[in-house]
């Protein structure tokens, strides 16, 4: 059920692309939406882990001459980061079940890539989107509630929303989602080849998701029975499947997990395990470490 609850209504609104700021957490941005009075509408910004990630800036009202004369509704941030997009910049447009012909505004990239434009025929949004390069004014803005925070939330009616995606399990079809064709810049698991030659001998099929369009990606993940890996963006696909029927397993790399596999798991409540096994951290730093398993077949134990 959509109540007013879940969106905001802001009347001669001001939509300001974001650009990066400089003396705030990393990542953080400046612009977003602001009210009539050219105040900042605290509801635009979007927070990790609870820090803030959208800051105001001076907004002189005067001075917006871009105007769009139709209702609009806030798509909120584009990112071009798979997970990111999935988890953050979608987070809002629940509403447009409720308006299905209002445009949807972005104030970050100047376009969507293929893959997201594939997400949003998931989710059989008809709206035409809009990208701004300068500030606008727009007489009426729908503003969505944020339905996924990163490490806090994921709500109910948010994740009915998203989950679209259905096909029949087959049975006995083990998919383990493979990072070992990832370049070494984005961290990974050194002797991964060692424990992916393990799990083909046991029947698992090595999926490389980041090789295949979105629609692919949601056809192996319905249909499977078990779902593994180490950890990362290609498990966040989950979300968009009506109900996961898998058994899904995930590896941590390192001695720590983001907690938003479990926020997703919670919610969609489906049946998973998160699996520490020892590994030794041979470069990088945070999500870029590199680490290599001590004993893959203590890993591959864990999957029975």
């Amino acid at each position: 059920e959509f109540s007013m609850s879940n969106f905001t209504s802001v009347s001669e609104a001001f939509l300001v692309p974001v650009t990066k700021r400089e003396d705030g957490p990393p990542g953080a941005l400046v612009g977003g939406v602001y009210d009539q009075q050219g105040q900042f509408v605290e509801e635009s910004a979007f927070y990790r882990t609870g820090v803030k990630m959208v800051y105001s800036q001076p907004l002189d009202t005067n001075g917006v001459t871009d105007k769009i004369d139709f209702p609009v509704m806030f798509g909120g941030y584009s990112y071009s980061h798979f997970g990111h997009f999935l988890l953050e910049s979608i987070s809002r447009l629940h509403v447009a079940r409720e308006f299905p012909d209002l445009p949807i505004v972005w104030l970050k990239d100047p376009h969507l890539k293929g893959w997201q434009k594939l997400i949003c025929q998931t989710l059989k949004l008809r709206n035409e989107h809009i990208f701004l390069s300068n500030p606008v004014r727009v007489p009426n803005l729908i503003l969505g509630d944020c339905g996924f925070s990163i490490r806090s939330f994921f709500k109910s009616y948010h994740a009915e929303f998203l989950g679209q995606y259905s096909a029949k399990t087959v049975p006995g079809r083990k998919i383990w989602l493979s990072r070992s064709k990832l370049a070494e810049k984005h961290g990974g698991i050194e002797n991964d080849l060692e424990i992916e030659s393990l799990l083909i001998e046991q029947g698992w099929d090595i999926f490389h998701s980041q090789e295949h369009s979105v629609d692919r990606q949601l056809e192996v993940l319905a249909t499977a029975e078990r779902i593994a890996g180490f950890e990362g963006s290609a498990f966040h696909l989950l979300i968009l499947l009506k109900d996961v029927s898998a058994k899904v397993d995930i590896f941590p790399r390192g001695p720590s997990i983001n907690p938003n596999y479990e926020i997703i798991s919670k919610t969609k409540g489906f049946d998973q395990e998160i699996h520490f096994v020892e590994m030794k951290k041979i470069s990088g730093s945070g999500s870029y470490s590199r680490y290599i398993v001590n004993d893959p077949a203590e890993l591959y134990s864990r999957l029975f």
